[in-house]
């Protein structure tokens, strides 16, 4: 393999290629984004909102940082946007309809499903995941935890566990899951 791989880079490919002069259907693609904005699926965050435009499809986020640093549920608040059409706003004190429900995949490789389903309900109904996790709520925490678990339940939102992969496994998992369950949106949360 290592030779043919030589062999590609020194003397060319056969991977097919295309190109075209840089300013091709420029006045096309301007009339287009008038009518049709690129804009993908809100995220989590305002910030990386207007930095990425959204989820889009056919893009790639990668999140790097250090450990602990919060990647994890960042990622899976990102897809509870995309999937789960209600949220509770803890400044308005109420449950508000986004509307979105896309269908999703979080793909763990150490997080096993309750770790995933804690970090969401938290997510979701806006309590703490300490108090979730300890079964200590106040207030109407446990009643919007308990609200919050129905709509994650309602929603298209998937969790695979798959310790011990390889990159055909990840593959074929997302090809399953956009085959079977209409997902265009995944996280792969590699540790």
């Amino acid at each position: 393999g290592r030779i043919i791989d030589e062999a590609k880079m020194r003397f060319g490919s056969n991977t097919v290629s295309k190109g075209q002069q840089a300013g091709k259907g420029m006045l096309e693609l301007i009339e287009t984004l008038k009518q049709v904005p690129e804009v993908g699926m809100p995220l989590q965050s305002p910030i990386i909102n207007t930095i990425a435009r959204g989820a889009r499809l056919k893009k790639l986020y990668l999140r790097s940082a250090s450990s602990g640093s919060g990647k994890t549920r960042t990622a899976m608040a990102d897809l509870c946007n995309i999937s789960i059409p209600w949220l509770y706003d803890i400044e308005q004190k109420k449950w508000v309809h986004t509307g979105f429900s896309e269908p999703s995949l979080f793909i763990s490789t150490e997080l096993e499903f309750d770790e995933c389903q804690t970090m969401m309900i938290a997510y979701i109904s806006g309590v703490g995941e300490d108090h979730i996790l300890n079964g200590n709520y106040i207030d109407d925490e446990e009643e919007r935890v308990i609200q919050a678990s129905e709509y994650i339940t309602e929603a298209p939102l998937y969790i695979e566990f798959i310790p011990d992969f390889s990159i055909q496994d990840i593959e074929n998992i997302i090809k399953r899951y956009k085959r079977e369950k209409g997902c265009l949106y995944f996280v792969f949360d590699y540790i």
